[in-house]
């Protein structure tokens, strides 16, 4: 029976794979023989290039997944859990790498969950901590899409045609109302599940739901979820800052690889205009949901450079692309995936002894692992409902009720 489920896993992370590789295949040849650019002009670009300003976009790599490692790694030491850094480190590559090959980087959280739970933190408390982190990370990207839009107001005008301008603000939207879910859940929880259970009325009359009732229970989850995750920022407010100017750091790192990239060809670049356009670029291929945005992000990194003048001409803002987008998605995810993969093995090399939880009982199998693997959000609400979620919340109101007594 396992050996079906791993089976069955593992060719869902085969059919992911080889769908990114078609995608990616399909867009660059799109690319190459639309706008006729060669392999040639990325050379000379590269050669031409301060090869200073090139390492220091790898180092901002890096720097963007050390970034999210910190914040996991207090988040859980603020839960009462002693993680290693080695070991959040692989969370976040683990979280990275499945996110950069599932659509709309669904696969990322549960897969982090996944080795939380085979290291021994609580399903519970790691459910936790990746709301935490993505709370904060939506919040850090509408964070940096103000201050670019501060920085230069009349760059979005000026962006030549109307769907790249509709991208980035679907963009803008979509983490708006994420913010907005998560927001409204921990501080108007009641509010949230009544119109939410109104819009899967109207989705069943319309027969768009056929099934009212499970939709029901996975979004009464996800709100007592958020909920508990409130109780836990009221209690540790130095953690939340810490979350969020960690992923404030991740996303400026994200944002800079570009302007890093630009700048080692042309030094005297316009560095806000710069970080404008990536911050444009980063917040509308995130409205797509394809795995690493492999596409809209090619379509959009020139429709945004070329319209606003950056650059010296089609062919170098194209070579800019190829490299910048080699560093931030295609190296990330070969260095992540490395590391994922080292990390595994010495999991499944451990004695049996230490695939036990503290509390002695045996860890569950990868999340939702029945469905072909770890592929969305609602494993971590499944992963944290099978530990009882806001049970030691529970207790600890009570001991603290008795106390006032």
């Amino acid at each position: 029976m396992a050996e079906k489920k791993v089976s069955k896993s593992m060719k869902k992370q085969i059919l992911n794979i080889g769908f990114l590789v078609l995608l990616v295949a399909v867009t660059l040849i799109v690319l190459f023989t639309a706008n006729d650019i060669s392999f040639g002009d990325i050379f000379t670009f590269l050669k031409n290039c301060n090869p200073w300003w090139i390492v220091g976009a790898v180092a901002l790599m890096i720097g963007s997944v050390l970034f999210e490692a910190v914040s996991i790694h207090f988040i859980l030491r603020g839960l009462g859990e002693k993680p290693r850094f080695y070991g959040t480190t692989c969370y976040t590559a683990a979280d990275i790498y499945y996110s950069a090959i599932t659509p709309s980087a669904t696969g990322g959280q549960p897969a982090a969950a996944y080795y939380m739970v085979k290291d021994g933190i609580k399903a519970g408390k790691a459910s936790f901590g990746l709301i935490f982190n993505l709370t904060a990370y939506t919040l850090s990207i509408i964070i940096i899409g103000v201050v670019a839009l501060a920085f230069r107001p009349s760059y979005f005008s000026v962006i030549d045609g109307w769907f790249p301008k509709f991208l980035v603000v679907i963009g803008f939207v979509i983490q708006g109302l994420l913010l907005a879910f998560f927001i409204g859940c921990m501080f108007w929880g009641s509010a949230v599940k009544k119109a939410g259970n109104g819009i899967i009325s109207l989705l069943v009359k319309i027969h768009i739901v056929k099934n009212p009732d499970k939709w029901r229970e996975k979004l009464a989850r996800e709100v007592d979820l958020y909920k508990n995750c409130l109780y836990e920022i009221k209690n540790h407010p130095g953690m939340s800052f810490i979350n969020v100017f960690c992923n404030l750091g991740q996303r400026v790192c994200h944002v800079l690889i570009p302007c890093f990239v630009l700048l080692a060809a042309a030094p005297h670049t316009d560095f806000l205009g710069l970080f404008t356009c990536s911050a444009f670029v980063i917040i509308g291929y995130n409205s797509i949901p394809l795995p690493g945005g492999v596409g809209v992000y090619e379509y959009l990194y020139p429709s945004i450079y070329c319209a606003v003048g950056l650059g010296g001409g089609d062919a170098f803002i194209l070579s800019a692309l190829m490299v910048s987008r080699f560093i931030s998605y295609y190296l990330s995810m070969i260095v992540c995936g490395i590391y994922t993969l080292i990390y595994h093995v010495q999991i499944m090399r451990r004695p049996s002894a230490t695939a036990e939880s503290k509390e002695g009982e045996e860890l569950p199998a990868q999340p939702c692992e029945e469905d072909g693997g770890a592929e969305s959000e609602e494993c971590i609400v499944e992963i944290a409902e099978k530990t009882e979620i806001g049970e030691d919340h529970g207790r600890e109101e009570e001991q603290r009720g008795d106390a006032t007594d």
